[in-house]
C-alpha cells in the first residue's frame, strides 16, 4: 500500500491548527482568570470557549472537502443524453463554485472579525490603568500592555497586508457570481425541458454555448488576476 503523504500532511496541518488554537485559547483563559474578578471571569471564559469551538469547527470546515452529489435527471424525467450531460456538468460546477465561494467567504469573515476583535482588545489593554504585576511574565501591567498592544498591532498589519495581496474578497465575489449565473442557466434549461414536448437541438446548442461562455469568463478572470499579481511581484 502506497502512503498518501499529501493526505497525511493535510491532516497534520489541520490537527496542528486546532492544537495551536486551543493553546492560544488556554493562554487567554488563564489571563482572564487572573485579571477579571469572580464571577465575571467564569462568564468571560465561557464566551472564550464558545469562540474557540466556533473557530475549531470553522477550521475543520475549511480544511475538509464536501462531497458533491450527482445531478438527478429522473426528478424531471430527462432522458435526452446531451441535455442530461449538460445539466450534470452545470450542476457539478454550481456546487464547486458554491464551495469555493463559501471557502473564501469564511476567509473574509475570519479576517474582518479577527481584526475588529484584535483592535478592540488592543484598545482595552492600553486603556486599562492597573497597578499590578502580570504573574505569568512577572512584568508591571504598564509595560505588559504596551508590548502586547505592539504585538497585536503588528499582527493586524501583517494580516491586512496579506489579505490585500491575495484579495480573497474579490475571489469570493467572482465565485459567487459564476455560481449564480450557472444556477440561472440550469433553471432555464430545466424550465425549457418542462415547457416543451419536443426538444429543439438549436436551443440546446445555445445552452451549451452559454455554459462555455460562463466558464470562459471565469478562466479569463483568473488569467487577469495572475497577470496582475505577477506585475506586482
Amino acid at each position: 500500500m502506497v502512503m498518501d503523504w499529501h493526505k497525511f500532511a493535510r491532516k497534520g496541518i489541520l490537527g496542528s491548527k486546532i492544537v495551536l488554537l486551543l493553546m492560544l485559547g488556554l493562554i487567554v483563559a488563564l489571563l482572564t482568570s487572573d485579571f477579571i474578578p469572580n464571577p465575571y471571569n467564569a462568564l468571560a471564559i465561557g464566551i472564550e470557549i464558545c469562540l474557540i469551538l466556533m473557530s475549531v469547527f470553522m477550521i475543520v470546515r475549511m480544511g475538509t472537502y464536501k462531497p458533491f452529489r450527482e445531478y438527478d435527471g429522473t426528478r424531471l424525467n430527462i432522458t435526452d443524453k446531451e441535455l442530461l450531460h449538460l445539466l450534470r456538468n452545470i450542476d457539478y460546477d454550481v456546487q464547486r463554485y458554491n464551495e469555493g465561494s463559501y471557502y473564501y467567504l469564511n476567509g473574509v469573515r475570519i479576517y474582518k472579525y479577527s481584526t475588529v476583535i484584535l483592535a478592540g482588545v488592543s484598545t482595552i489593554i492600553l486603556g486599562l490603568d492597573l497597578d499590578v504585576t502580570v504573574p505569568i511574565f512577572d512584568t508591571p501591567y504598564a509595560k505588559f500592555s504596551k508590548n502586547t498592544a505592539l504585538i497585536i498591532g503588528a499582527v493586524i498589519t501583517i494580516y491586512t497586508s496579506l489579505m490585500t495581496y491575495w484579495n480573497i474578497e474579490k475571489y469570493w465575489l467572482i465565485n459567487k457570481t459564476i455560481a449564480n449565473k450557472l444556477r440561472m442557466l440550469r433553471d432555464s434549461i430545466e424550465n425549457y425541458h418542462q415547457s416543451t414536448d419536443k426538444l429543439d437541438r438549436e436551443v440546446i446548442k445555445n445552452f451549451v454555448k452559454d455554459y462555455a461562455e460562463s466558464k470562459e469568463t471565469f478562466s479569463k478572470y483568473w488569467e487577469g488576476a495572475l497577470s496582475e499579481r505577477s506585475s506586482k511581484e
